[in-house]
């Protein structure tokens, strides 16, 4: 499909990536939206997450987007706002260790389904919203043939990821686990390790 690296192509193939992890775990996605004034974006589920699904939730926003651009953004990121510190520090919360193995798969199935990922992400930047029937029939690999009005009411929706994640009661601290993550990484991928370094 092809999408510019640009900054509002960067937020709806984020926010995609939100949405394809979290049908891929069995949430049922209501909303993913663009912010027409700041650019940035929303995906909100009718369900409030279990603890290790919003991790695989996080993580893959920022995979999304290295799985499309070959990059994580450029951009220097607040700790409180970096989607993958969030996700590490929850992962510690709860006891998750092995974080590579969840990074490992979320990077897999993104790029298994990147066909499905940049239409999700094209039909948002075409429409700023996608919702309802037209929204599940995306995150299935259906064409969408008519736009549908039905959309999930607000009351279901019970949680939200947005392109700068603040609702985690996780610890916002930097990780001091860090760079022994790094240090287990291959060494194919220590340019994506070293993206993650410089934040911690």
């Amino acid at each position: 499909m092809g999408l510019g690296d640009t900054e509002r192509n960067r937020a709806a193939v984020h926010e995609a990536g939100h949405a394809l992890i979290a049908a891929a775990r069995g949430l049922r996605v209501a909303t993913i939206e663009l912010h027409r004034l700041d650019g940035e974006g929303g995906t909100r589920l009718c369900e409030k997450p279990s603890a290790p699904d919003r991790v695989w939730v996080l993580y893959g926003g920022p995979l999304a987007e290295k799985v499309v651009f070959e990059r994580l953004a450029a951009a220097a990121v607040p700790p409180e706002s970096d989607e993958l510190l969030l996700a590490y520090s929850l992962c510690r919360q709860i006891g998750i260790h092995d974080t590579i193995s969840i990074i490992d798969q979320v990077d897999a199935y993104l790029r298994e389904h990147r066909h499905r990922l940049e239409c999700v992400a094209a039909r948002l930047l075409e429409t700023n919203r996608v919702e309802g029937p037209d929204l599940d029939q995306l995150l299935r690999g259906q064409p969408v043939e008519q736009h549908v009005a039905d959309t999930y009411p607000p009351s279901r929706v019970m949680t939200t990821f947005t392109s700068s994640d603040r609702g985690s009661n996780a610890s916002l601290a930097r990780p001091s686990g860090t760079r022994r993550l790094i240090r287990r990484l291959s060494q194919s991928r220590l340019a994506w390790a070293r993206a993650v370094a410089a934040r911690s």
